[in-house]
């Protein structure tokens, strides 16, 4: 009961801080979330390190701020560059860089630097191109659908907890986490459903089918990336990134469902609308 308590507390906390710097400005929302990006590939990189790995530790998460930032104030419409273009040529500095760390396992050391950067910093950085939903001139700044996305991922996790501990019996993937259920699965999947058309009939402007898709992705997207932080974890030996959150682990135990979500509703945003 007294973890039950801690956990829930720091939660709502995190979750207090994190929706007030969303809504707040469009420039609370930057600065949060670069430093998420900052500490997040921080904790990824010191995880490599206890497989005797030699991340580019400073480079990667210089290179991930800057990319951060670029793509922040093109969302916003300050810089027209081919932002894309540009943070991935960056990325060529890391193996350039290996030449001169005369360490062990060169191009497993290049692997998981450029992989920090793409697994943490590119999902991350999508958050601006949901805020500033509209390309143009000094866009007009809009976070009701990052707000959603949270909502969907915070009930999707905390149906599948309430589900699976109730009726779970039928493992969803019992080689890499044991506790997951199809059970607790559908469940978070149906408690989702029903919040996104609770959020669709306050903020009528996203249509019911759209709330039903974005609801649906992020139960399945997130659900891989638990999954595969599940697995990097095990592969390492170790059971939380970090420990920031009191009951939580560390910040990439917190945000490894919505990095693989973000991708694909951008996806969603921008190719079908």
């Amino acid at each position: 009961m007294k973890e039950f308590l801690k956990r829930s507390i720091s939660g709502l906390l995190f979750a207090a801080v994190l929706l007030g710097a969303i809504l707040y400005s469009p420039w609370s929302f930057a600065l949060l979330f670069l430093l998420f990006s900052i500490f997040i590939l921080r904790e990824f990189y010191l995880l490599s390190k206890s497989s005797g790995l030699f991340p580019q530790t400073n480079l990667g998460i210089t290179l991930g701020a800057i990319i951060f930032v670029l793509v922040f104030f093109q969302a916003k419409g300050v810089i027209s560059v081919n932002v894309a273009g540009f943070c991935l040529s960056m990325l060529f500095l890391i193996p350039a860089y290996e030449l001169f760390r005369a360490k062990e396992n060169a191009l497993e050391n290049v692997a998981v630097t450029i992989l920090g950067i793409l697994y943490v910093i590119y999902p991350l950085s999508l958050f601006s191109y949901f805020v500033f939903p509209h390309e143009s001139q000094e866009n007009l700044y809009d976070p009701t659908l990052l707000i959603f996305l949270f909502m969907l991922i915070w009930s999707f996790d905390s149906g599948a907890y309430l589900f699976g501990i109730t009726f779970g019996k039928h493992r969803l993937f019992e080689r890499i986490s044991p506790k997951k259920s199809w059970e607790g699965f559908f469940g978070g999947w149906l408690l989702s459903i029903v919040i996104a058309l609770v959020m669709q009939r306050i903020f009528p402007k996203y249509g019911t089918g759209f709330m039903v898709i974005l609801a649906s992705i992020v139960t399945v997207t997130g659900t891989i990336g638990d999954l595969v932080e599940s697995m990097i974890k095990r592969n390492l030996g170790v059971k939380d990134s970090g420990k920031f959150l009191p009951g939580h682990g560390g910040m990439l135990d917190r945000f490894d469902s919505i990095l693989f979500a973000s991708p694909f509703i951008y996806l969603l945003i921008h190719f079908i609308g």
